[in-house]
């Protein structure tokens, strides 16, 4: 006679270092959620579950709302019955979802996971949408590249199942040791990290519809070639430290030039390198910057020198350049009185029609994490066995708490302790070896505010423009160590508009009266 054991039931119930709660008998099916206040959250995990001769997590759990912002006088205590609020990795906190995955069986052991069969456990972050209903991360259907995402509203029959497609994130088990017995829990790092929006943020990146590549070339121009080249002839001293200033400036910008047109005008820098050609032919937009290249000298009345050997030079001597090694160029573009600014741009900006440029690679904005604050999530944990087909559904846990994501800028934040070095080589070819890989995104009202800023002098008076009022944000791109130095500039301007408005507390005078001895 043979007998068949049919498979116990298996079940989500809260990690047994959570059950030293008060409301443990309410929340003994959900998982928890824990903080972490520092990188090494792992390692603290890890140090916490060795206590004997069980662990305590409770104190880690995210049980009521906390605000870490300045409290003005008079102003009442942080209500903690609000929403409890997730703050990102950038302010220091870190948040693991942890839930045990066990056998409906007496003293609850664990289920061990078969990876070997295609068994997964992961989490799922819902939408909650009110009324009992949640919304699942899902393919949009008519999308038919099937990369974008989008909420699928479910109903409350809905809730305790997995929706096809929805995104998954990872589980990952960590043994621990509870009155000498080896249990395992099962946690994973809850993304809290949002993209904060602006008003005009459509405006960053303009259809392609809109969009004109002569006018972004143009634009890199004037960054690269025109703006340095007229701050150069602008310059008024004449000591040797500014000479040898001015010829290392000028070896770089003549280097930045031949680049530019070798990239965005390819057709003409073959003309202009090769010492043979006679340019393109007449009457071709690019003819006039040919021409202007290849007459004007570089150095005055006094060299012989032109543009264009000097650009082809800066071309051939790129590497010892960059390197800063003996010998290079000697140009010193300061002295030039044959080629104007205005002359010069006028030519680009005729050139450039017959230049290609293609529009850098944008990331896809992350909208799942959308209305920092406002929005409500949950988190479910799910056990698949896909083997099992049909038989064996997916089985997905009870909700955890509800909580909210805190924006990049949030003032009940907490805030970490940063600390930037500073730039040891401050040459103009120190600066240039650091990658400009960080970007600002400037708000249309906090440009507006920086653009009346008109002068050091005037702000030390009190005098302040009206500010641009285009209904436009920025974007803009630094390296690391040139963003100190304009953080420096930045606070000196805050100072400045901070002494507007307490220039008389130093004519501030108490007196206390001292009594006389005898």
């Amino acid at each position: 006679m043979m007998t068949t054991t049919l498979p116990h039931a298996v079940q989500w119930v809260a990690a047994s270092p959570l059950w030293a709660g008060t409301d443990k008998l309410a929340r003994i099916q959900a998982p928890g959620i824990l903080q972490f206040e520092s990188d090494r959250f792992m390692e603290e995990l890890a140090e916490r579950l060795q206590q004997v001769p069980r662990p305590d997590l409770t104190d880690l759990l995210v049980t009521k709302f906390e605000s870490f912002g300045e409290r003005f006088p008079g102003e009442g205590p942080v209500d903690s019955t609000r929403t409890p609020k997730l703050y990102q990795p950038a302010h220091g906190r870190f948040y693991l979802v942890a839930s045990s995955l066990v056998c409906r069986l007496p003293g609850m052991p664990d289920h061990v996971v078969d990876l070997p069969k295609g068994e997964k456990a992961a989490f799922v972050l819902r939408k909650e949408l009110g009324s009992g209903k949640e919304g699942a991360w899902v393919p949009d259907a008519t999308d038919p590249r099937g990369k974008r995402r989008i909420w699928k509203e479910l109903t409350a029959a809905q809730v305790g199942t997995l929706t096809k497609g929805e995104d998954l994130l990872p589980l990952f088990p960590v043994n621990f040791t509870a009155d000498g017995k080896r249990r395992r829990m099962l946690v994973g790092l809850v993304p809290t990290s949002s993209r904060d929006t602006f008003e005009s943020a459509d405006a960053f990146q303009a259809p392609a519809s809109e969009q004109n590549p002569q006018e972004m070339m143009m634009d890199e121009a004037e960054g690269q070639v025109l703006v340095p080249f007229e701050q150069l002839l602008a310059w008024n001293k004449s000591t040797a430290e500014a000479v040898a200033t001015q010829k290392e400036s000028s070896r770089f910008l003549l280097v930045d030039f031949a680049t530019f047109l070798e990239t965005r005008l390819k057709t003409l820098w073959d003309q202009l390198f090769n010492a043979s050609s006679t340019g393109p032919a007449a009457g071709h937009v690019t003819r006039g910057l040919f021409d202007l290249l290849n007459n004007r000298r570089v150095e005055g009345n006094s060299g012989t020198n032109t543009w264009r050997k000097a650009l082809r030079e800066a071309m051939q001597q790129r590497t010892v350049i960059f390197t800063g090694a003996t010998g290079g160029l000697e140009y010193n573009l300061h002295n030039c009185t044959e080629l104007s600014v205005a002359e010069l741009r006028a030519a680009l900006t005729e050139a450039v029609k017959a230049g290609t440029y293609t529009l850098p690679s944008q990331p896809e904005p992350v909208s799942r994490l959308e209305e920092p604050g406002v929005t409500r999530y949950v988190l479910r944990c799910v056990y698949l066995k896909p083997a099992c087909g049909a038989l064996c559904p997916p089985l997905v846990s009870a909700p955890s708490r509800t909580f909210t994501l805190a924006p990049f800028f949030d003032p009940d934040a907490p805030a970490r302790p940063v600390r930037i070095e500073l730039p040891v080589d401050t040459s103009i070819r120190g600066l240039r070896r650091f990658k400009k890989n960080v970007g600002f995104t400037l708000s249309k009202g906090l440009r507006k505010q920086m653009s009346r800023v008109a002068g050091l002098e005037k702000t030390m008076k009190g005098e302040l423009d009206d500010g641009l009022s285009f209904d436009l944000g920025e974007l803009c791109m630094f390296s690391i160590p040139i963003i100190t130095l304009c953080a420096f500039i930045v606070l000196m301007i805050f100072l400045a508009l901070l002494n507007i408005i307490f220039w008389w507390m130093p004519f501030l005078k108490i007196c206390l009266p001292k009594p006389r001895v005898g």
